[in-house]
């Protein structure tokens, strides 16, 4: 935690007059503050864990030192990794003022039922190692073969497994001073342990007990004598025990010590005889990379209380730095400043205390700061059923828990969202525990002092493009060549860009979804279209995460959740919106590899019918052609009263109005014009009141999604392989542009629409998720959305925070008989 104290030099240089001294510790901190911005990620998920084949809904809130939405990153990564430290699943978000949401579909093609950890962070934050970036581990089941859970028995750990380790405050014992001792004990699985025990000295002599107050942490006074040594005798709860011996006590040193109350922060400072009449020591306390509080004290007697209004800090986490006569960090100590009173006041209105099964609920929601004046803000709105998706608050990550605490600590946090459940004593003594033990990472003072900054390797981006070099048949660079990029995105986009004097070009800002693909020509001033073109390639920087270990007790919620989630797979397959069992297994993998990329909100291959670019390969031109007589009960006509001219659209038997048609996630009004057989990999049909149920009024008549081929599928070898021979056609080689992860809409039952399945059993664990919930000046805002057919507790979770950076969470629960 703290620097060691350091002997005072005799023949060290004068010190520097106080006011120099803060003036330069000021002035180090800018310099560092200015060239190493700070960005903390906070993520809001609809729920704490999912099972294979689930969708994750998520919002993303990127902010800097002051919880104010960063300007500085306008893309988002987001990676899921499995337990042994893979990325399965890594997405690109496009962020807006610090905003942004989106959803990750747990495919059964890529995973396996197990725990996760999902890391989110900007490209900068990469500069600074994975300990800055937003952390949650989560467990992920199988709702198709529910495993039993056992509950995970802590007490199986053996002595010898058991890590125990000891934290003087301030960092070190000296010799005759007293000093509180922190401790902490984690078990072979990384969870904390219950343990108990005393302290004995030398002479085998018991000096004081200790026992662990929470999340296997506790603290004890110790007055270390000179030339004595401690020894812990740890009990552990299955009876057994171990000795770990306490921290040496040094000889001459420096102990801080800091406690508070409801208004003042007490910091008392203790120095050995030795060290008095050397000069002047400072105190510095510093948060959000900012000095907030200096002091000058003359070491003229052992020991010294300052008291300090809380009022004068921001709300987190506090640096309390000692510096010696010599300008050195001799002694630091972290605390918690919590200002409950300035939290965003959400309250949540409901339109009825009790509602029905499917019934419409209207939440009206008003927000207000401290003195009751209208607060405009982004929210996220998750409203679950708490007897599918039971919940503990305490293990929750919310936007307070990770925003002021996790965000800044290095290492797991066991249960974050327990300090910020109640604001007690008990609660506090327990926090600073935390706070004692946890690793400080943020930076240290030698390092500022000496310009010793972290080297900025990965840049800020800004935005996604495409990039490369123009150059001739002799490979000399083409300055003024005027590019063309043809990207394949709905109707088609068309970008032109020059290159410049080294014959490089770049396109910026493009807000193109993930797995497009683009043509690229180049021509000179005088019409040479014979040139190379060099796309530059993406450069793989691998993410190595600093604690890969995954620490998710069992306790049982998963498996009510996997039981209900199976119920509502088996629904799903009897209304044919699922379709697992009725294909071999060269078709089930043709058929994954077909919908990889697919954006149906059924999720990929969960359709009435899924055509693959198998059944695609006698009729590699107009699509509308080659699918009439293939879809069952579905035909095509031409439409050319269609705004945008002729088009073929196509219409589910029974209904006058044409079926929706939607392109890579895209809605095409021109039904499936310009669309070419040859360029899709997938095409899947949902029809009736299951369409209608996900795409709303659009899809009442039935869905049709395409989904094109995309560059990470070899689709010319399973081709092949179908044929008998090789392809019909030269392979093409597609560019693709490694652009955003779109963002999907949350679709859920409108039951006030006559053409919604009202047959069908509605057995959403997740009932509504609204990512953007904005207040306006008034502070308002209203959500509106439909039960579910569970009864019992509905449970509601809005977080988000407004332009200064204040922050807000409201829990609320209703209940539907």
């Amino acid at each position: 935690m703290g620097a060691k104290a350091q002997n005072v030099n005799k023949n060290s240089a004068a010190p520097k007059p106080a006011p120099m001294r803060v003036k330069a510790l000021v002035a180090a901190l800018d310099s560092f503050r200015n060239r190493t911005p700070v960005e903390k990620v906070h993520i809001h998920f609809d729920k704490p864990y999912y099972s294979v084949g689930d969708t994750i809904w998520l919002k993303a809130y990127v902010v800097n030192e002051n919880n104010e939405l960063s300007l500085l990153s306008n893309i988002l990564y987001v990676d899921l990794v499995n337990d042994k430290d893979s990325v399965k699943i890594n997405m690109r978000l496009s962020l807006s003022q610090g905003l942004g949401w989106a959803a990750m579909t747990l495919s059964d093609s890529l995973l396996r039922a197990g725990n996760y950890h999902i890391h989110a962070y900007t490209n900068w934050m990469r500069n600074f190692g994975s300990d800055y970036y937003f952390n949650k581990a989560i467990k992920i089941g199988n709702a198709r073969a529910v495993q039993k859970t056992t509950a995970n028995n802590s007490s199986s750990n053996r002595a010898a497994d058991v890590s125990v380790q000891f934290f003087p405050e301030g960092g070190d014992l000296v010799d005759n001073i007293t000093s509180r001792i922190a401790f902490k004990a984690i078990g072979a699985d990384g969870l904390s342990q219950e343990i108990s025990g005393y302290i004995i000295d030398q002479a085998n002599k018991q000096i004081t007990t200790f026992k662990a107050a929470h999340a296997g942490m506790g603290s004890f006074m110790l007055e270390p004598a000179t030339g004595n040594r401690y020894t812990a005798v740890i009990k552990l709860k299955d009876g057994s025990e171990k000795h770990v011996e306490l921290p040496k006590a040094m000889q001459h040193g420096y102990v801080i010590t800091a406690t508070q109350n409801e208004d003042n922060l007490f910091v008392k400072v203790n120095v050995s005889n030795s060290l008095l009449q050397k000069g002047d020591i400072l105190l510095v306390a510093q948060a959000n990379n900012t000095v907030q509080y200096a002091a000058q004290k003359a070491l003229i007697r052992t020991d010294f209380t300052t008291v300090i209004p809380k009022s004068r800090f921001p709300e987190g986490i506090l640096q309390l730095t000692l510096f010696s006569p010599d300008y050195q960090p001799v002694a630091e100590r972290l605390v918690f400043i919590r200002h409950d009173d300035m939290h965003l006041n959400i309250n949540v209105i409901p339109d009825k205390q009790t509602y029905k099964q499917r019934e419409k609920v209207r939440l009206n929601v008003q927000v207000t700061d401290k003195a009751g004046a209208p607060v405009v803000g982004s929210f996220s709105v998750a409203v679950t059923d708490e007897n599918k998706v039971p919940t503990s608050e305490a293990d929750e990550n919310t936007i307070f828990s990770n925003l002021l605490l996790t965000s800044e600590l290095k290492g797991y946090i066991e249960q974050p969202n327990y300090y910020f459940t109640d604001n007690d004593a008990a609660k506090t003594q327990q926090l600073d525990n935390l706070l004692l033990t946890q690793g400080w990472r943020r930076f240290a003072w030698k390092n500022i002092l000496a310009n010793d900054f972290p080297a900025m390797t990965y840049k800020v981006e800004n935005g996604v493009g495409i990039s490369g070099r123009v150059v001739s048949s002799r490979g000399e660079p083409v300055p003024n060549a005027r590019v063309y990029i043809f990207v394949n995105s709905g109707s088609g986009i068309v970008i032109d860009t020059l290159t410049g004097a080294d014959g490089r070009f770049t396109t910026n800002n493009l807000i193109l979804r993930k797995g497009v693909d683009f043509k690229i020509t180049a021509e000179n001033g005088k019409g040479n279209k014979k040139l190379r073109i060099e796309i530059d390639k993406p450069v793989a920087n691998p993410i190595v995460y600093h604690d890969p270990v995954i620490r998710l007790p069992d306790d049982g919620r998963l498996a009510t959740y996997l039981k209900n989630d199976n119920e509502r797979f088996a629904e799903l397959d009897n209304y044919g919106l699922t379709n697992h069992n009725s294909i071999t297994l060269d078709e089930v993998v043709v058929k994954d590899v077909a919908v990889k990329h697919s954006a149906s909100l059924a999720g990929g291959g969960h359709a009435d019918q899924v055509l693959t670019f198998i059944d695609l390969l006698d009729c590699p031109y107009d699509l509308a052609k080659c699918l009439q007589g293939r879809l069952t009960n579905v035909f095509f006509r031409a439409d050319s009263t269609n705004m945008l001219g002729s088009s073929w659209l196509p219409y589910s038997r029974g209904y006058s109005k044409p079926m929706l048609v939607v392109v890579d996630g895209i809605q095409r009004p021109d039904g499936l014009t310009s669309v070419m057989s040859s360029d899709v990999a997938s095409i899947e049909v949902l029809r009736g009141g299951g369409a209608a149920s996900l795409y709303g009024l659009h899809g009442d008549s039935g869905v049709i999604i395409i989904t094109t081929k995309k560059g990470d599928v070899d689709y010319d070898a399973y081709e092949e392989k179908y044929r008998g021979g090789p392809p019909l056609a030269k392979k093409v080689v597609k560019n693709i542009f490694n652009g955003y992860d779109m963002r999907r809409e949350f679709y859920a039952p409108d039951y006030d629409n006559p053409a919604t399945n009202k047959q069908m059993a509605d057995l959403r664990s997740t009932i509504a998720w609204s990512p953007n919930m904005v207040t306006k000046t008034d502070g308002k805002a209203v959500v509106q959305f439909f039960n579910a057919d569970g009864a019992g507790n509905y449970h509601v979770v809005i977080e988000g925070l407004n332009e200064q950076g204040k922050l807000g969470r409201q829990v609320l629960n209703y209940t539907v008989k």
